[in-house]
């Protein structure tokens, strides 16, 4: 009995002990449960938004419609760091993602999915199979603050208080553009992290859509080694990020496999569902979606054009200038089928660049000369280019009238410019042009050439070798000179699409007859490629010898042979008179580079042919040869030019020029002139090596001297990298005998730069260990000419270091000193 009632005591106590625990356990997860948000504003559209100001937190109003349904995920910067060492300017876009929503328990997953691989014709169990193959990213997880009649309201910030663009990547890996290829570097930046305390949503330019939302934030980056971002503050850096969530595009739009001939962007992927012997790889083009009116008509207005927005801060005449570069674009679009498939508009009052709705052509400003650049954001899964950006850099009028100032020029009279702030210290530079025709004739090339980009095509740097054929390569002004010695600037810039451009938007953009099969489109496709080619309209690889920027003329060889007497001619004629009065005096030293240095991209691309072949993109059956071997007079003729522009009389700086080129006033050196060894004097050793670096940087290249030898074992008359070398050696000390002292100067900065590049190549492990054995003939063979005597001791004392230990004292790579080349 007592053991009894001592065991209800204790039942008791531990149900009242559980009960009071249970209810405990019970208020602290209702405690715990996220209260639902005070709405101080709600911004109704695709993914209806409300912000509660107090908390800071912007929520999504997720319907069971956008719950079960995917959608387009777009990232940008809104702000820039206005820096010309990384892509990180006002409006470049991020990546386009497929992304969908899931609920799992007291969240919502925001899930990008793997478009990369596919099984697009396969059957619903191997797209399951694919799908289950390959991984996904989970971008964030938003806390689910309440849920009535089935829509879920969800704490957004997330997914939006986030570095969504990467710009911290950026800062740490810059990324540049080497003949418009942009690679990221390994290094070179600085730490920078993401400061949350810094950070918020930036509602005032937070707007929806019916179609699309468009959110921007307020991010903050902080680094205790972060110099040189043009914020007020050292390591404290803020830029507003944008991101873009958008319904998918409506069905329809019917993609188009690209065509390794055809120079186009693209999404690229792997099919799984492809036969056993079919490419596994596929890819569909860039393009926008455009209809006829008329599917029947030869020439017919789209259902809706292309709608491009002109920046409110591009000034005028440049505005204008641009709007005509652009719509330039027409004239190819006529030969797909389009009339006035292109229309460029005023941006809007308050529209935002990045807000889907406005493919805009910006203004943007730097800290310095840097590149124009388009930008395209598509649908992941078709290449349906959705929304772009034109970017054109400010600082390029600048760049442009630079050159004006170095040539000799008639200065126009009774022209106010005095409306035009930014073109008030400009003259007219020939005597039947302005300078302002000519250089709105630079900006209306400029704006085509990024619009191109915008409508899909890559780059096309072989363009120059038929007739100016494509307006994405990159030209060098055409300058010539006219008996009196001033510059003739009437044909300096091309005007207009050409030749590629046109075949390349028929290709990509027009259509066949109403009821057009796969196979009948393909062999319409067929069709126009075919007949360009026998018209020598193409594109090339990028490894072709065809393939330069900034050159011009029918083959690179006969370029460089046109520009050299040119560019002698420019440095012959410099002189201090060309300042106006009150100019800085340094500007002369700013300048010089811009003739010193004219040839250099004529060289570079002359240069490109040694050792060489032409690879066009050929498939089975269409008629191309896959290779043929530069011809090997013309390979001899670019070597003998280079020779020449390495003689010390073309080397030489007129003394009147050097008594006036003071590099810089107490602000500082211009980024546009050398940075002289000498200091604030100009030494002209730096000129001649900047031009020694051009030409045995092309040359003493492991994989071009083992090209040369690989053509040579098959074509005995070609030059071997033995021959090269020889050659290479014997023309740098052929004046060390003989020759004023000023010659022989400036034949040793070229020697000394010589030298190092074959030391260089004989201790560089990544070479072949026959190429390495040319590096080191050539080492010996300039050794043979200095051991001896007290003219190049120096020289022969570090090659003496070199043989004796080549790991410890390969010479170290130096720059001479010139300014960048790119982007003029």
């Amino acid at each position: 009995m007592k053991k009894n009632l001592l065991f209800c005591i204790l039942w008791l106590a531990c149900l009242l002990f559980s009960t009071e625990v249970f209810g405990q356990s019970e208020k602290n997860v209702a405690a715990t449960t996220p209260a639902a948000p005070t709405v101080t504003k709600r911004i109704d559209g695709f993914l209806p938004l409300l912000w509660d100001a107090k908390k800071g937190t912007l929520s999504f109003e997720l319907s069971p419609e956008r719950m079960n349904g995917e959608f387009i995920y777009f990232t940008g910067l809104s702000s820039g760091v206005g820096s010309i060492q990384m892509f990180a300017d006002r409006s470049s876009v991020g990546q386009s993602q497929l992304c969908r929503f899931l609920r799992v328990g007291d969240k919502v997953l925001v899930v990008a999915e793997n478009t990369t691989f596919r099984a697009e014709r396969g059957s619903a169990e191997l797209k399951h199979s694919v799908e289950r193959s390959f991984p996904t990213s989970i971008l964030a997880a938003l806390p689910v603050q309440s849920e009535q009649n089935g829509e879920v309201m969800v704490n957004a910030n997330p997914l939006l208080l986030r570095d969504a663009f990467g710009l911290q990547e950026q800062l740490r890996r810059p990324s540049r553009a080497t003949n418009g290829v942009v690679r990221q570097s390994e290094g070179g930046g600085a730490s920078w992290r993401m400061d949350d305390s810094r950070s918020a949503i930036d509602i005032e330019n937070t707007r929806g859509f019916p179609l699309n939302t468009e959110v921007e934030n307020i991010l903050t980056f902080t680094s205790d080694t972060g110099r040189g971002t043009n914020a007020p503050e050292n390591g404290v850096m803020t830029v507003h990020e944008h991101v873009s969530l958008l319904a998918l595009p409506e069905a329809g739009y019917q993609t188009r496999e690209s065509d390794p001939r055809v120079g186009f962007f693209g999404e690229g992927f792997k099919d799984f569902s492809t036969k056993f012997n079919e490419p596994l790889d596929r890819s569909f083009i860039a393009r926008w979606r455009l209809v006829k009116k008329d599917p029947n008509a030869a020439m017919s207005e789209p259902v809706k054009p292309i709608v491009f927005y002109l920046d409110s801060a591009i000034p005028e005449p440049i505005r204008s200038a641009a709007r005509e570069g652009a719509l330039w674009w027409n004239r190819a679009f006529e030969q797909a089928g389009f009339r006035n498939a292109l229309k460029v508009e005023d941006l809007p009052e308050g529209a935002d660049p990045l807000d889907v709705r406005y493919p805009a052509i910006q203004w943007t400003n730097r800290d310095g000369r840097g590149w124009s650049v388009g930008m395209a954001q598509t649908d992941p899964r078709t290449g349906e280019i959705l929304h772009a950006v034109v970017q054109l850099d400010s600082h390029r009028m600048r760049t442009v009238h630079n050159y004006w100032q170095v040539v000799n020029h008639t200065v126009g009279a009774g022209r106010d410019d005095s409306a035009m702030d930014l073109f008030a210290e400009l003259d007219s530079a020939d005597p039947t042009l302005t300078e302002e025709q000519v250089m709105l004739k630079r900006i209306a090339l400029l704006t085509c050439h990024e619009m191109g980009h915008v409508l899909g095509l890559e780059h096309n740097f072989a363009g120059s070798t038929f007739h100016r054929g494509s307006v994405m390569d990159y030209f060098a002004p055409r300058i010539g000179v006219r008996k009196d010695g001033t510059a003739d600037l009437s044909d300096a810039y091309m005007q207009g699409t050409g030749s590629y451009d046109r075949f390349a938007i028929e290709w990509g953009y027009s259509q066949g007859a109403a009821g057009e099969n796969a196979q009948q489109e393909h062999g319409r496709l067929e069709r126009i490629v075919q007949r360009n080619l026998k018209q020598g309209i193409f594109w090339a690889n990028y490894d072709d010898p065809r393939w330069n920027s900034y050159d011009d003329g029918p083959d690179p060889v006969s370029w460089l042979r046109e520009v050299l007497p040119v560019r002698n001619a420019l440095v012959a004629n410099y002189a201090a008179k060309m300042l106006k009065p009150g100019e800085p005096v340094s500007k002369l030293a700013s300048r010089f580079p811009l003739v010193y240095l004219f040839h250099r991209y004529a060289l570079a691309a002359a240069l490109n042919t040694v050792g060489s072949a032409k690879i066009p993109p050929a498939l089975v059956g269409d008629g191309q040869k896959p290779m043929d071997v530069w011809p090997v007079e013309s390979q001899r003729q670019a070597l003998q030019l280079a020779m020449q522009a390495l003689r010390p009389e073309y080397l030489e700086v007129p003394p009147a020029v050097w008594q006036n080129m003071v590099q810089y006033e107490n602000h500082g050196q211009n980024p546009e002139a050398y940075r002289s060894s000498a200091g604030y004097l100009f030494n002209p050793q730096d000129g001649a090596r900047s031009v020694a670096e051009i030409v045995y940087g092309s040359l003493i290249d492991p994989t071009r001297l083992a090209r040369m030898d690989s053509i040579r074992h098959f074509v005995p008359a070609a030059p071997s990298s033995r021959e090269v070398v020889d050659l290479l050696v014997e023309s740098a000390f052929v004046a060390l005998k003989s020759g004023s002292q000023r010659s022989i100067e400036l034949s040793s900065a070229v020697q000394d730069e010589l030298a190092d590049q074959l030391m260089m190549l004989a201790a560089d492990e990544g070479a072949t260990p026959e190429i390495r054995d040319q590096g080191w003939h050539g080492v010996e063979a300039i050794y043979a000419r200095v051991k001896t005597g007290s003219v190049r001791y120096g020289l022969a004392r570090r090659i003496e270091a070199f043989m004796r230990d080549p790991r410890q004292n390969v010479p170290k790579q130096k720059g001479s000193g010139a300014p960048a080349g790119p982007p003029i």
